[in-house]
């Protein structure tokens, strides 16, 4: 088994089809699909399930795949490893979702990029479930999400470093009233019920009894916003410390829930990481930043 063995199997998962992965690899599709014969008979299981018109990782292909990634990782970040001792440098592939652009991260990276002139951080921004799928798929060195809601695997790890209070959002010069009392009198500007923010929402909502009357569905955080200020219905929406100052001036805010519902917002990555140094020194500034006591 060769490195270029595993490139081409990481290649063919990440392309979809033996030709994709061909194209991306500048070899011919009958090379691929040589090399993953070898593979296959060299481990002695199937790593794709042949039925359907792509190949299929099976369950040995996913794990097979899974080690390959690790050990490409270790093996590609030899040369940062081997950068003189002390030295912060390097390429970060970083995932973010939205909030966390508008909130501590510009400072952060300011910071760094002042002080360690040789790292270079490219930014992905999506939302958290496929931040979290692009770092398990090794697409990402690491990436900040909300809380995930389920249990993160032994080889990751989900770390916080912020916390970001809920609030419902109001034309600004409403009178102040509860939460039920607003979402009688308003629609309801969702975001994205398919968010794990959105579902965290709905889910409290429920629980309180509370079912809007009128529902406007947005994939844009900003845009739901922008609706609120136009007088169009009222946001249910995390605030960073940043964000809050900003929205007290151009909205009123009531605390969403009693108490008052409150995110987590972290870093996601695998425990075992060539760029282990880059991503703590991120996330160590994040806890700065944000003043949250890093106690994990």
């Amino acid at each position: 088994m060769s490195l270029r063995n595993l490139r081409i199997l990481s290649a063919v998962a990440s392309k979809g089809s033996f030709a994709a992965a061909a194209e991306h690899l500048g070899l011919t599709q009958s090379a691929i699909s040589l090399q993953i014969k070898k593979m296959e008979e060299e481990f002695g299981v199937s790593l794709f399930e042949r039925t359907g018109r792509s190949p299929r990782l099976n369950a040995s292909g996913r794990l097979a795949l899974e080690r390959a990634r690790e050990i490409l990782a270790l093996y590609d970040g030899i040369r940062d490893e081997l950068s003189p001792q002390g030295s912060i440098r390097g390429v970060l592939t970083l995932g973010v979702v939205p909030t966390v652009i508008t909130g501590p991260l510009p400072p952060v990276l300011g910071r760094l990029r002042r002080q360690y002139g040789e790292l270079h951080v490219r930014l992905q921004c999506s939302l958290s479930a496929e931040l979290v799928r692009q770092v398990d798929d090794g697409n990402l060195d690491a990436a900040l999400t909300t809380e995930p809601p389920f249990a993160v695997s032994p080889l990751y790890e989900w770390r916080a470093y912020d916390g970001e209070p809920f609030f419902v959002v109001a034309p600004k010069g409403t009178e102040r009233a509860g939460t039920e009392a607003l979402f009688n009198r308003f629609p309801f500007v969702r975001f994205d019920k398919t968010a794990w923010a959105g579902a965290l929402v709905d889910g409290h909502l429920l629980a309180s009894g509370i079912h809007p009357q009128e529902v406007i569905e947005l994939d844009s955080l900003e845009a739901a916003l922008s609706l609120v200020g136009q007088g169009l219905g009222i946001a249910v929406v995390p605030l960073n410390k940043r964000r809050l100052t900003d929205a007290r001036k151009q909205f009123t805010l009531t605390p969403f829930g009693s108490p008052q519902v409150i995110r987590r917002v972290g870093m996601y990555r695998k425990r075992l990481h060539p760029r282990h140094a880059l991503t703590e020194l991120i996330f160590d500034e994040l806890c700065r930043e944000c003043g949250y006591m890093n106690n994990t």
